[in-house]
């Protein structure tokens, strides 16, 4: 198994010998938006963060080598920072159209066949099979105080694989998420740990309580923070996570990939 961290939450993964990619949010540096100029301008907990044009960085690499050699697209779910979004209402430009794509429900499935995906799979709780890995869909909750939106989580496995993965999504710890972790026993595990947070919807995503949560629920397995340093509504850096894990006594258990960094297990 390989993860090379890309940008945000968009991963290549490769597992079982096929080559995902995550969540391919792809416009370059401050090509999208703020949320001074979006209908989420009052949710915005720091006034600060307002006019911080997203996304945050540049890819790490060119885009070319981002989409060299994928064989499938996941989508963990349609927020404009987890997958490129046009004023059209059409999405992924910049992907191949031919190349199957992976949503979490019915109308996700809608968005993509209308975006011009000739290819589009739903994913299911039981599980579905590609190219032999079994991409399985899991409960996520996008919000402490409601959910901003359906997500999901996503559980690869490969015959021939040593180690599951379990990518939780745009979640936080809950006791839904607790459950699928005792039932689902994972080997890796990757967070979306900065903390994003908006006035109505609560923390969108964990942070380092939540990160703790998961190291004492999965003691052997190893565990990934994502979804660092891009978005404005973030309440948490690569650095200022460091130092919460270091004060919990965490900060070796668990990874903290820069953009463009790879782990192979």
């Amino acid at each position: 198994m390989k993860i090379k961290q890309i940008r945000n939450a968009t991963l290549r993964i490769n597992l079982g010998g096929v080559e995902f990619l995550i969540d391919p949010w792809l416009i370059g540096k401050s090509e999208g938006f703020t949320f001074g100029q979006s209908p989420f301008a009052s949710e915005v907990v720091d006034p600060a963060q307002l006019d911080i044009v997203m996304p945050m960085c540049e890819l790490p690499m060119p885009l070319a080598d981002v989409l060299s050699g994928v064989d499938a697209y996941v989508l963990t779910h349609l927020h404009p920072d987890h997958f490129d979004m046009a004023p059209d209402g059409t999405v992924g430009a910049k992907l191949d159209k031919g190349v199957p794509i992976f949503v979490q429900n019915e109308r996700e499935v809608g968005v993509m066949k209308k975006s011009g995906f000739a290819d589009v799979r739903m994913l299911t709780d039981d599980g579905v099979t590609f190219n032999g890995v079994t991409l399985k869909r899991t409960y996520a909750k996008h919000g402490t105080k409601e959910p901003c939106g359906p997500a999901s989580g996503i559980f690869f496995s490969a015959p021939g694989e040593r180690k599951t993965l379990w990518i939780l999504g745009d979640t936080i710890w809950c006791d839904e998420v607790a459950k699928t972790m005792a039932e689902l026993k994972p080997d890796v595990v990757i967070l979306n740990a900065c903390a994003a947070q908006l006035k109505t919807y609560g923390r969108l995503i964990m942070d380092d309580a939540d990160v703790e949560s998961v190291c004492r629920a999965a003691p052997n397995a190893t565990v990934i923070a994502s979804h660092m340093d891009t978005v404005a509504h973030a309440s948490l850096t690569r650095k200022t996570l460091k130092a919460a894990l270091e004060r919990r006594g965490l900060v070796s258990r668990v990874l903290m990939p820069d953009d463009g960094e790879a782990y192979v297990f």
